[in-house]
């Protein structure tokens, strides 16, 4: 979840893949500028929003939320980076450009008044301006979906426990026909259901299976606006 919550706030679109085992030599980019007394959290061993690889740490501090973007986003600047710095209601929102690398903090306060957030870091702007991946990633493709399904958004990451691919979908079939087109899905590949919960005013349906290989894939549908929404969380250890 923390994954997902960190991945939502970040604007960048993704133009294609490769691999991104180097964060090691540049963290100390995304890092530079951040108070030695806040916490620093590294979230999976490998992230990739849409295909983009990218470095996200999970951050608290202990300063507000206005002193602690002022703190960042100073420090950033004093080293080159080119800044902007957007604020919108209770958030505030820093993204810095440098040598081909683009930084971006997402802040706001917590319960104690304090700042938590995340930092995330690509190399977008490089890839850009090399014309790298010039071809949209192919997203979903672990998935089957009904005709005229659009994906929205597409998280990988890769820890210790495995690998997990989070999928967000809409299509015009109702609930029901998705249900049934994913229920059909899985049996047809030997997966057994191990959960199904539905809310009480059908307003949303949770279905986990499990395969014979012991990979487990949750399916989340709700109805909006005309829309069906399917959420697939993929799971691999």
């Amino acid at each position: 979840m923390k994954v997902l919550m960190a991945v939502c706030w970040c604007l960048f679109l993704s133009t294609g893949a490769y691999a991104a085992d180097k964060w090691k030599a540049v963290e100390s980019l995304l890092l530079d500028g951040v108070p030695d007394n806040w916490q620093q959290t590294r979230l999976a061993d490998e992230i990739e929003v849409n295909g983009l690889p990218m470095l996200i740490y999970e951050i608290e501090g202990p300063q507000p939320l206005r002193e602690a973007a002022v703190i960042l986003a100073g420090s950033w600047a004093k080293a080159r980076w080119k800044v902007t710095t957007k604020a919108a209601g209770h958030e505030v929102q820093i993204v810095a450009v440098k040598d081909g690398w683009l930084k971006q903090a997402n802040l706001s306060s917590n319960n104690r008044k304090q700042t938590q957030g995340y930092l995330s870091m690509s190399d977008l702007p490089a890839r850009m301006q090399q014309d790298i991946d010039t071809k949209a990633p192919v997203l979903a493709k672990h998935l089957r979906k009904p005709s005229g399904t659009v994906i929205l958004n597409e998280v990988r990451t890769v820890d210790m426990a495995g690998e997990s691919i989070l999928t967000t979908m809409t299509n015009n079939f109702d609930m029901e026909q998705n249900i049934a087109f994913y229920q059909e899905d899985r049996a047809a590949e030997a997966w057994k259901l191990s959960f199904k919960k539905t809310t009480e005013d059908n307003s949303g349906t949770v279905m986990r299976y499990v395969s014979p290989k012991q990979q487990e894939a949750t399916y989340t549908f709700t109805r909006n606006a005309g829309q069906t929404f399917v959420v697939v969380n993929w799971i691999t250890r």
